[in-house]
């Protein structure tokens, strides 16, 4: 209840219910003390004692009073004598009673999906939790069909065979409903967290998008010698400024000559600042935050071809760039340096930390991505956005 919300006599009665709920064990009577002080003026206080007394004549409460009620006509306390008496006083059902409602809603609505024993394991710890009058994923026992919507988004991302979907199209083509993933966005990636515990550091977001849900369906944007023959498009040596291409089209990609060194830029602005600014033979290839699963087979496929360049990354110096850089380097197979990623950098231009998340795990690689990530988690540790800094290229 806020601080600042007057108490009424159904708060009061329903607090003893929630409390006779849970599942601790008790050795006294359950009992809720009055404060005055957030009842009101004497209007509430009337229809607070009202509904108290009409509580208590039909058995499901006691009154008690002070030494000094009896002069002020205030009550000290509320007693809970009879519980399934104050539940039929306010017409309210137990909670174990609405779980196994919403239980059976949801059994009835999606039974091929909880043939399968994650999610029926998820149900089961749903119900319990219902039951004691808790939440579960931010949802209770009166709507179970925001958990059916979960459920039916969560089971077809983890059988999603396909290539990358935008969210709305699999939002539309899964639920029938274009926003549905929106509104349950962080409560699926905690499924698909408790899934695949590998994407346990990462954002909701970025968790969708390591499974193919993105926001858009974008190409690799790519700067560098580039050539591409296949049967819609011919390329040769185009990729300057930079171009963008297709899945289908990069996996027939190839380098028309050597680089010295490709280097994988974060965010979009550094990217065409880079490419634009940056003169040299190299490959430059575009993440776009935490990549997409088509844009990072694009990645993995151009930085292979482009063997035995030196592999670079330049992103934000804080939890979500060291984990896309960790990310990018497990994908590639290769070892990845980081480009001005470096405390000094973040020490002159950064700004505080808003997350950690990932950095403990991250701290225990070897590597520039384990030294970075051990100081971001030191009491010196400051993030920095890649916008901050004009490109440059790095050390030859």
């Amino acid at each position: 209840m806020p601080p600042n919300k007057s108490v009424t006599g159904d708060d009061i009665l329903n607090s003893l219910l929630d409390r006779h709920e849970s599942p601790r064990e008790r050795v006294r009577d359950i009992t809720q003390r009055i404060d005055y002080n957030r009842v009101g003026g004497p209007a509430e206080q009337d229809s607070l004692h009202r509904v108290l007394r009409d509580a208590e004549r039909a058995g499901g409460i006691r009154l008690e009073e002070d030494r000094l009620g009896r002069f002020t006509n205030e009550i000290a306390r509320v007693r809970l004598t009879d519980a399934d008496a104050l539940y039929r006083f306010l017409n309210r059902l137990p909670s174990a009673d609405i779980a196994g409602t919403a239980r059976q809603r949801i059994e009835s609505a999606c039974p091929e999906i909880l043939h399968e024993p994650f999610f029926q394991a998820v149900l089961s710890e749903a119900s319990a939790a219902w039951a004691i009058n808790r939440r579960v994923l931010d949802l209770g026992p009166t709507d179970p069909d925001g958990l059916i919507e979960v459920f039916r988004l969560t089971h077809g991302i983890v059988h999603w065979a396909g290539r990358d979907i935008d969210h709305r199209t699999f939002s539309r083509r899964t639920v029938g409903d274009s926003k549905a993933l929106e509104r349950h966005e962080g409560r699926v990636a905690a499924l698909l967290r408790r899934w695949s515990p590998a994407t346990s550091d990462l954002e909701s977001r970025e968790v969708l998008q390591a499974h193919g849900i993105v926001r858009r369906a974008h190409p690799l944007f790519l700067r560098g010698p580039v050539s591409v023959t296949s049967d819609t498009i011919r390329l040769e040596g185009s990729g300057v400024p930079f171009v963008g291409l297709p899945w289908s089209t990069v996996r027939s990609a190839t380098l028309h000559s050597p680089v010295d060194y490709t280097i994988i830029i974060e965010n979009p602005t550094s990217f065409w600042r880079y490419c634009m600014e940056i003169e040299g033979q190299y490959l430059a290839l575009l993440s776009d935050g935490f990549p997409a699963r088509d844009v990072l087979a694009g990645i993995v496929h151009m930085v292979r071809v482009a063997q035995p360049a030196p592999l670079f990354h330049w992103g934000d110096i804080d939890a979500g760039g060291l984990r896309i850089a960790k990310h990018l380097e497990d994908a590639c197979g290769v070892p990845l340096r980081l480009h001005d990623m470096a405390p000094e950098l973040a020490t002159n231009w950064g700004t505080p930390l808003k997350s950690r998340a990932g950095l403990e795990r991250l701290a225990g690689h070897g590597g520039e991505i384990g030294s970075l990530a051990q100081w971001l988690q030191s009491s010196d540790g400051q993030a920095l956005e890649q916008e901050q800094l004009d490109p440059r290229p790095p050390p030859a």
